[in-house]
C-alpha cells in the first residue's frame, strides 16, 4: 500500500543508538556520587591519593538498546565516550564489548562523576594479575643434573597416549606472557596456531616472561629437544621413557598464544576480558575449546561482582572450558584467588608428587590456596594435579630463566629445559587432561567435562605423612586422566548456580527480553542451568 513504509531493523537500532548516547554523556539527572557503584577496594584507594589517576572498568546497565544485535559493542562505546567527557580527569584505554564496559583511568573527581549516571552498572578497580608459578620450596635441595619428570605418569596420561588421543586437533588458549616458538611446540609440525598481544609491551619477542612458554609444555609439549633418538618424522610421545624425557600432558594439542602480561608477569584484568573476547571470535578458526589461566589477583568481594568472572562463565556458557587457577596462598583456608574463586570455572589446587610414579606419597602442596569464596557455599579447588619442581620448556634469556637460573634443567639429549612450582603449572596439567578427554569425546559440554573431571579422580596419599588439615583443600582428589577420557558422561556440573551479575546484565534482557529483578536471589527465578548460546 502507498504510503506505509517499514522501517528497517538496522535503522532502528541506529535511532536507538543516536537517541541514547547523548542521554549517557549528559546525565538524565544531577545526582551525588555513588558510592555503591564504586569497588571498596577503589574507594580506598581514592581517598588516599585523590589526584591520582587509578586504573578502571566502567561497567554500563543493560537499558541501553537491551534486544538489539550489536548493543554490547554499543554500551562499551558509551562507556568509552563517558571517560573521554571526563577529560583532564580521566582517560579512556579500550572498549570491553564482553561485559558491556570499558577500561581507562580516573582520579577520584573522575570516577564520582561516572558514578552520578544512571547508565553506569559498577565502576571496578582494573586489578593487577600475576602468573602463579615460580615459587619452590626453599627447605629443600635438589642434587644437580638431570631430573625425571614424572607428571603425565602420575596424571595416567600416558595410558591414553597409548590408546590413540593425544589432544590432535584440540586447541587451547594460554592467556599468559607469550609463548616461544619452541621446537617442543612446532616440529614436526607447528602446532603454535595463532598469536595475538594484550599486554601493551612492545612486540617481537613472543614470551619475554618466559612463563606463557613453559605453561604451553605442560599443557602440549612433545619433547622433541629431550629425544635422544631425534626422531622428529614421528611423535616423540611413543611411550619410550628411555628416549623422551620431558612431555606435557596432550603433546598432540595445538596452543594459541594470547599474551595479557607483560615480561614480569604483570597484567590487567580489562586485558584479559579483551584476551577472553578474541578467543571467542576465533573459537571456531582455531577449533578453540579450553582457555588456560594460571594467574590469579587477591579475591577482595563476591564472584558475582568481579567483571573477569562474568567474562569467563559468558566463555564457558559458549562452549569453552575454562581451567584457573586456585593460588599459591595457601596452607591457610579463604586463600583462593580470583577467577579461581568462579563456581562455573575448573579450578585446580596442586599436589606435590615428590618426584615419584605412585601417589601414594604424594601430598597436597603446602602453597596449594583453598576455601569457600565469599558468597558461595561450594568449596575450591574442584581438582588437584602435580604442581610441585614441574619441568617444562625453557626460554632463555626470558625474565624467569634470569631471575631463577638454578632451575635450569639439562635432559639428556643435551637440551635444556626449565623447572617451576605453582598451582599454575597444576592448572595446565588439567588443561591438557581436558584436550585430551575432548579429542575423544569432542561433543562434551564444559559443565559435562567438570562432572567427568570430579568424579574420577585418584586417591592419593596413602602413605604420606602430612595429610590435608581439611580434605576440601584438596578438592575432589587427584585429576586421573584415563579415567577422564574412559568415562561415560556423568551428568551435567554446576546446577543451580547463581552466574556473575557482568554475565546476567549482558545477556538476560536479550534472551528473555525483560528486566533483571536485581532484588531476587534467583534472578526472577529464570533457570541458568542449561543456558548456552
Amino acid at each position: 500500500m502507498a504510503g506505509k513504509r517499514s522501517i528497517r531493523p538496522g535503522l532502528t537500532l541506529l535511532l536507538v543508538i543516536a537517541l541514547l548516547i547523548p542521554q549517557l554523556l549528559i546525565s538524565p539527572r544531577q545526582v551525588d556520587a555513588s558510592s555503591d557503584k564504586i569497588d571498596p577496594a577503589l574507594q580506598a584507594k581514592m581517598a588516599a591519593d585523590p589526584d591520582k589517576k587509578l586504573p578502571i572498568i566502567v561497567e554500563m546497565v543493560p537499558s541501553m538498546a537491551p534486544f538489539a544485535a550489536g548493543a554490547n559493542e554499543q554500551r562499551a562505546q558509551a562507556a568509552l565516550d563517558l571517560l573521554v567527557k571526563l577529560k583532564k580527569d580521566g582517560r579512556p584505554v579500550g572498549a570491553l564489548p564482553l561485559i558491556n564496559g570499558a577500561a581507562g583511568f580516573a582520579n577520584a573527581k573522575g570516577i564520582n562523576a561516572l558514578s552520578r549516571s544512571s547508565f553506569v552498572a559498577f565502576i571496578h578497580e582494573d586489578s593487577t594479575i600475576q602468573p602463579r608459578g615460580g615459587n619452590d620450596d626453599p627447605n629443600v635441595t635438589r642434587p644437580p643434573g638431570i631430573l625425571s619428570a614424572p607428571y603425565p605418569r602420575v596424571v595416567r596420561a600416558d595410558k591414553v597416549w597409548l590408546e590413540g588421543p593425544t589432544g590432535k586437533n584440540i586447541t587451547v588458549a594460554v592467556l599468559d606472557s607469550g609463548i616461544a616458538p619452541h621446537d617442543d611446540l612446532t616440529l614436526p609440525t607447528n602446532r603454535l596456531v595463532a598469536a595475538v598481544n594484550f599486554a601493551g609491551d612492545r612486540g617481537g619477542v613472543p614470551d619475554r616472561g618466559g612463563h606463557g612458554t613453559h605453561i604451553a609444555g605442560v599443557i602440549a609439549g612433545n619433547g622433541t629437544r629431550s629425544d635422544l633418538s631425534k626422531r622428529q618424522a614421528q611423535p616423540a610421545w611413543s611411550g619410550d621413557a628411555d628416549q623422551v624425557e620431558y612431555v606435557g600432558i596432550a603433546p598432540g594439542a595445538n596452543v594459541v598464544d594470547v599474551r595479557v602480561l607483560n615480561q614480569q608477569g604483570f597484567g590487567r584484568v580489562s586485558s584479559v576480558v579483551r584476551g577472553i573476547e578474541w578467543v571467542l571470535a576465533h573459537r571456531a578458526q582455531y577449533n578453540i575449546r579450553i582457555i588456560n589461566l594460571s594467574f590469579g589477583a587477591p579475591a577482595r568481594r563476591s564472584y558475582r561482582l568481579d567483571p573477569l568472572t562474568a567474562a569467563i562463565e559468558i566463555a564457558w556458557k559458549r562452549g569453552v572450558v575454562v581451567v584457573v587457577a586456585a593460588g599459591n596462598g595457601g596452607p591457610n583456608e579463604g586463600s583462593v584467588e580470583t577467577p579461581g574463586i568462579d563456581p562455573f570455572a575448573i579450578t585446580a589446587g596442586a599436589t606435590d608428587d615428590h618426584g615419584t610414579l605412585p601417589v601414594t606419597d604424594d601430598e597436597l602442596a603446602w602453597f596449594s590456596a583453598w576455601g569457600t569464596p565469599p558468597d558461595e557455599s561450594r568449596s575450591k579447588p574442584d581438582i588437584i594435579a602435580p604442581g610441585r619442581r614441574i619441568v617444562s620448556l625453557r626460554v632463555p634469556g626470558s625474565y624467569l630463566d634470569t631471575l631463577l637460573p638454578d632451575r635450569v634443567v639439562v635432559a639428556k639429549s643435551g637440551a635444556d629445559y626449565f623447572r617451576l612450582t605453582g598451582t599454575s603449572m597444576s592448572t595446565a596439567i588439567v588443561s591438557g587432561v581436558v584436550a585430551l578427554m575432548l579429542e575423544h569425546r569432542p561433543a562434551l559440554s564444559p559443565d559435562q567435562v567438570k562432572a567427568i573431571l570430579i568424579g574420577t579422580t585418584q586417591v592419593y596419599g596413602q602413605d604420606s605423612q602430612s595429610p590435608p588439615t581439611n580434605p576440601a583443600a584438596g578438592g575432589a582428589g587427584l585429576v586421573d586422566a584415563y579415567a577422564a577420557v574412559n568415562s561415560p558422561p556423568l551428568g551435567v556440573a554446576n546446577q543451580g548456580l547463581r552466574p556473575a551479575d557482568g554475565l546476567a546484565r549482558a545477556l538476560y534482557p536479550i534472551l528473555y527480553g525483560q528486566p533483571l529483578s536485581w532484588n531476587d536471589p534467583n534472578l526472577a527465578g529464570i533457570a541458568w542451568d542449561n543456558l548456552a548460546w
